[in-house]
């Protein structure tokens, strides 16, 4: 087994896990630091694959996603990727078990090269780490006092700030903005995980950013948190608990198919909204929204 760290979790992979080498980013999360909580993720039989993937459409289905669906079978959860059965071939065909809190999970995959539409070239198959592992090791991380959410951080002056937003909203913009224009040091453009440890609240970097493709094994205190709104001037304002509430709705990761990780999820929301300031920028991406977001954000100026 190997031994991975991020937000105070462990991550153990058996060797076929690994040393596949669709996993060799994970490299950059191996320095070991304080856990409270371990996954463990396995590899299954690859003959087993389409006995598995029967089984699980026999049980219910608690949700789907564009890629991928979760059922629950009472003992464990499964997720299988959504294939149309005509063309298989074309797309990487694998089933995902979990144990009910997440703590152990089992991969089945198939080894064949399969087509992607989305980059139209054949590829090599890789663990589905970043999109159902990450979801159930989020999911976990709900069940274990760590909160997930769709958002960019950066860091400046050992405080973190965290710009949230629906897909294309500009967070990674913003980061890099911050970055060239106050120099900050950008920490993830997807996906950190925050934690409420000894009375702070804290922003880790996490092992499955997307697009951007930063991943920092670094913990930083949260001073901030920031909603995007593209605009044609910049302003920004201070939010009310409640409004903080709505924006995290929306933008923390929501274990939908799991009633007792979304109670959780809820609860790690308000005292978030609570706790720590939470401003909304309506912006353009130029050098005037990061000098009034840090502003307001280390000198309380805002627009009201």
């Amino acid at each position: 087994m190997r031994e991975y760290y991020f937000a105070n979790y462990r991550l153990l992979t058996d060797d076929e896990i690994s040393e596949h080498e669709s996993m060799q980013y994970l490299s950059a999360f191996r320095n070991e630091m304080p856990y409270t909580h371990t996954f463990t993720v396995h590899m299954g039989e690859e003959t087993l694959l389409d006995k598995k993937y029967e089984e699980v459409l026999k049980h219910t289905q608690m949700c789907t996603t564009e890629n991928f669906a979760v059922y629950d079978d009472e003992n464990s959860w499964s997720a299988i990727s959504l294939l149309n059965e005509d063309f298989i071939k074309y797309h990487m065909k694998y089933v995902v078990t979990a144990s009910k809190d997440y703590s152990e999970m089992t991969v089945y995959m198939s080894n064949e090269p399969y087509y992607s539409e989305a980059r139209d070239k054949w590829k090599k198959p890789h663990i589905p780490f970043s999109s159902i592992v990450r979801t159930f090791c989020e999911a976990g991380m709900v069940m274990h006092d760590g909160l997930p959410l769709h958002a960019s951080m950066v860091e400046k002056d050992g405080q973190g700030i965290i710009f949230l937003g629906p897909s294309g909203m500009g967070k990674s913009t913003q980061a890099k903005l911050w970055e060239k224009y106050q120099k900050a040091d950008f920490i993830i453009g997807d996906r950190p995980g925050l934690r409420y440890i000894d009375g702070t609240w804290y922003g880790f970097g996490m092992p499955w950013d997307g697009k951007d493709n930063i991943r920092n094994q670094k913990k930083v205190p949260i001073i901030a948190l920031v909603s995007l709104e593209q605009a044609k001037e910049n302003r920004i304002k201070k939010l009310t608990t409640q409004q903080a509430m709505l924006v995290l709705l929306n933008q923390a990761m929501m274990p939908m198919w799991d009633n007792a990780a979304m109670d959780k999820a809820m609860t790690l929301m308000g005292k978030l909204a609570g706790d720590v300031p939470f401003y909304h920028l309506k912006n353009l991406p130029d050098k005037n929204a990061t000098d009034i977001t840090y502003k307001a954000v280390f000198e309380e100026e805002t627009d009201g």
